[in-house]
């Protein structure tokens, strides 16, 4: 465990910046993020989703995180709502535990958020298979903007808007989880178990979902009301849709074997996720994640802070 000071304030009229880290037992990779931060940001609000079970929240604390206990919904953007709550920067640094700052990004962090003329910045994200980077060109990845120009729907796999102007930059936000995401042996653990969480959230009303100023329609638009109603019909070409939706958005980013597979993996899921959609909606609920049976939050919905 680092035993580094907290960041020092910095300098008069210079941009702030809060890293933002959703966690759930991470302490296998939870210091290697943090070290990273150690001294490049004003603050870090650490966010565990559920009771911590390792040392995550022991290491995070002694790298002086502000951590925050909330209850297990499953998947990080719920927690990401509460995180951006609790920032206090201008500035908001996302990233998750498996991800840390390249030596560059470090270095040019300040030079980045003191640009007046900028909102946000997408960060080079090179895909990692366990062993390696398979990519080089890209993916970029949303992580970097300024507090109150970011808009965020706490929904599985939702995506940060924020309001223009961004920038790609090829600097790099390092990603390296500590296995390979796409194996079947996932798709059919931990990614069916996001595929049920995200068939439910479908199925609820909008406005019911955590936001963080959030601008967009207060309704589902009508294509998702539309996938919803006709899901046992749709689930099995949906699949195929995705797969070229991936397809064509990614073929920039990756080779052409890489692209096809990571897609592929993708079809495999919305496929998956329509299938939920289509058992919830006609044939009632049996399967219930653990994550969805938690206890509500404690008044002031912090279990643990500092």
């Amino acid at each position: 465990m680092s035993s580094q000071p907290s960041p020092s304030p910095s300098r008069p009229g210079a941009a702030t910046v809060s890293a933002c880290v959703v966690v759930r037992n991470e302490e296998a990779v939870i210091d290697r993020c943090l070290s990273s931060l150690d001294g490049a940001v004003q603050e870090i609000v650490l966010v565990h989703d559920g009771e911590c079970e390792d040392r995550t929240l022991e290491i995070a604390e002694g790298h002086g995180a502000r951590v925050f206990v909330r209850p297990l919904v499953g998947h990080a953007e719920a927690a990401t709502v509460f995180a951006f709550e609790q920032a206090r920067g201008e500035w908001i640094l996302s990233l998750d535990a498996d991800e840390f700052l390249s030596a560059e990004l470090r270095r040019r962090l300040p030079e980045l958020v003191a640009d007046p003329a900028v909102n946000g910045y997408e960060l080079l994200w090179k895909m990692w298979d366990g062993r390696r980077y398979i990519s080089e060109r890209g993916p970029h990845k949303l992580s970097l903007f300024r507090r109150e120009h970011v808009h965020v729907l706490g929904m599985v796999h939702a995506v940060e808007r924020v309001d223009p102007p961004v920038v790609r930059t090829q600097l790099q936000l390092e990603h390296r989880p500590l296995y390979n995401n796409f194996t079947l042996r996932l798709v059919f653990t931990k990614w069916r178990r996001w595929a049920r969480i995200q068939a439910r959230e479908y199925l609820r009303d909008l406005a019911e979902l955590p936001s963080f100023n959030w601008q967009g329609t207060p309704a589902w638009p009508r294509r998702r009301r539309y996938l919803n109603r006709l899901s046992p019909l749709l689930f099995v070409l949906y699949g195929p849709f995705a797969f070229a939706e991936n397809l064509v958005r990614s073929r920039e980013d990756y080779s052409l074997a890489v692209n096809a597979k990571i897609a592929f993996y993708h079809g495999i899921l919305a496929s998956i996720t329509q299938f939920y959609v289509a058992k919830y909606t006609y044939f009632g609920v049996h399967d219930e994640p653990a994550a969805e049976r938690a206890r509500p939050a404690p008044a002031g919905g912090e279990r643990r802070a500092r």
